[in-house]
C-alpha cells in the first residue's frame, strides 16, 4: 500500500538541488506526468549521478500557456529564461507541479537501488514505486508528515492509515 503514493522522477542534479534547497518551487514538464497532491516524489538524479538523495511532496499541478506560466511564476521556477524558452519551444502549454515540501534523504546509488528493487529501471519521466521495492523509513516519515499536513488543511481527504 505504501508504494501507492511514491513515484520516482528523472531530473538533472542541478534542479534536484534547487528543489531541495527551496529555490525551485514548481517542477516543470512539457506534459502532465501524473504527479498527484500528496504523492512523495523521489528525485532520481540522472547520469552521471544516478542516485536518489532527495524528494518532495507534490502539491497541485497546473497547466498554463507557456508565456503565461513564465510571466506568473518565473520567480519560483528555478530556471533561467533561456533554458525555459528552449525547453518549451514549440509547446502550447507548460505543466507545473507545485512543491509542497522538499526533503533531503540519505543517498542511494543506482547500484544499491538495483540490489534493493527488483527490475528497477531508471525513469524516463516518472515511474510508480512498486510494492516489492525498498522504502527507506525517512521516505515513509516524509510521506506521512506531508499527507497529514495536507489533510489537516482540508486539501486531502484520505485517512492517514497508510502504513498501519
Amino acid at each position: 500500500m505504501q508504494a501507492k503514493y511514491i513515484k520516482a522522477l528523472s531530473i538533472k542534479r542541478i534542479y534536484a538541488e534547487r528543489i531541495i534547497d527551496g529555490i525551485k518551487k514548481i517542477e516543470l514538464r512539457k506534459r502532465s506526468i501524473g504527479l498527484e497532491l500528496g504523492d512523495l516524489i523521489l528525485l532520481y538524479e540522472t547520469t552521471p549521478d544516478s542516485m536518489i538523495k532527495g524528494g518532495f511532496i507534490a502539491d497541485k499541478t497546473i497547466s498554463l500557456p507557456v508565456a503565461q506560466m513564465w510571466s506568473k511564476y518565473h520567480h519560483i521556477l528555478g530556471v533561467d529564461k533561456d533554458f525555459y524558452d528552449i525547453y518549451f519551444d514549440n509547446c502550447e502549454l507548460a505543466y507545473g507541479t507545485f512543491i509542497y515540501q522538499s526533503f533531503s534523504f540519505p543517498s542511494i546509488s543506482l547500484k544499491e537501488i538495483n540490489e534493493l528493487c527488483p527490475n528497477f529501471i531508471p525513469p524516463q519521466a516518472t515511474i510508480n514505486w512498486r510494492n516489492n521495492w525498498y522504502v527507506h523509513s525517512e521516505w515513509i516519515d516524509a510521506l506521512n508528515k506531508g499527507r497529514h499536513q495536507l489533510m489537516e488543511q482540508g486539501r486531502l481527504g484520505e485517512q492517514l492509515s497508510l502504513f498501519a
